[in-house]
């Protein structure tokens, strides 16, 4: 059984990261042969970061980030990869992240407003060559993204062709036309293949009013990403911050998690002080790490 000492031996990596302390954030020959092993020796999830959370940096730094905070799967940006990306230029970002010792599992979100954007989509999915596919389907309405419900028959065909689970982000209330909550995305593909799904995003979720936990409960065979991130309130106003000093109640997260066997990566989105986030990444990962070993 784990003790409280090894939570906050965990969890305190991350907290002395964000104060400062190089020599935590320099990992050790030793950690950097292995991911760091946290939780149940049973959990089927697995820590990763989203790409939009380095969308002010390129690659590399964005790899060394990681490296620095032994995570080694990364949601793919386009401002990363292109969408036109040449194979040659896909395997060269592939090399790249291999050499950081970084996975990158899937691509998104990515944004599509035509029949001809959703193809484009599944395409370059398919040469990544992951199989997750975080997307967006929406129309224009008065200026304003809002759902597109006529793109998920192609969506549909889409996931069958190509056997990619496409995984809509829910939005929040800043957004109430386009998915603000996974209810919302629900709503309109329960008719659809399981492939089509949910990022689960449970920081908009707990701004929108709305339960992450309860969504993880209801909807996990539908939950085929996840980007994890707390925030300050379960308002409107609430906003992004370190998940030590948020609202979300994260040992329940991730009691949900194991009780529902989710088998996907658990993203940090980390939308705070994006011009310099690594510390506040650090913090983040080594609390999530620590909630992770101390909960049962």
């Amino acid at each position: 059984m784990t003790s409280r000492r090894s939570f906050f031996k965990q969890a305190g990596l991350g907290l002395a990261a964000a104060a400062g302390a190089p020599a935590l954030l320099a990992v050790t020959a030793r950690a950097q042969q292995a991911e760091a092993v946290t939780g149940n020796a049973q959990d089927t999830f697995h820590v990763a970061v989203a790409g939009y959370s380095f969308n002010k940096f390129k690659l590399d730094p964005s790899l060394e980030m990681l490296k620095k905070v032994d995570v080694h799967y990364l949601c793919i940006k386009d401002f990363h990869l292109p969408l036109k990306s040449t194979d040659e230029e896909i395997a060269a970002f592939h090399e790249k992240c291999k050499s950081f010792g970084v996975t990158g599992y899937g691509v998104g979100p990515i944004y599509m407003g035509s029949e001809q954007e959703v193809s484009d989509a599944f395409a370059y999915a398919k040469r990544v060559g992951v199989k997750v596919l975080v997307g967006v389907p929406f129309k224009m309405v008065e200026k304003k993204r809002t759902a597109a419900p006529e793109l998920l028959k192609l969506i549909n065909a889409k996931v069958q062709e190509y056997d990619i689970k496409y995984a809509i982000h829910n939005h929040g209330p800043d957004m109430p036309e386009l998915f603000p909550n996974a209810e919302s995305a629900i709503e309109m593909i329960k008719d659809l293949d399981k492939r089509v799904g949910l990022c689960l995003d449970i920081g908009h979720q707990f701004r929108d009013g709305k339960d992450p936990v309860k969504a993880i409960l209801d909807f996990a065979d539908r939950i085929h990403d996840m980007h994890i991130k707390n925030v300050t309130e379960a308002t409107k106003k609430g906003h992004g911050i370190e998940l030590p000093r948020g609202a979300i109640d994260f040992p329940a997260v991730v009691r949900a998690l194991r009780k529902v066997k989710y088998s996907g990566m658990c993203s940090l989105e980390y939308e705070k002080d994006m011009a310099d986030p690594l510390l506040g990444i650090a913090e983040s990962i080594g609390y999530f790490r620590g909630v992770m070993d101390a909960t049962r």
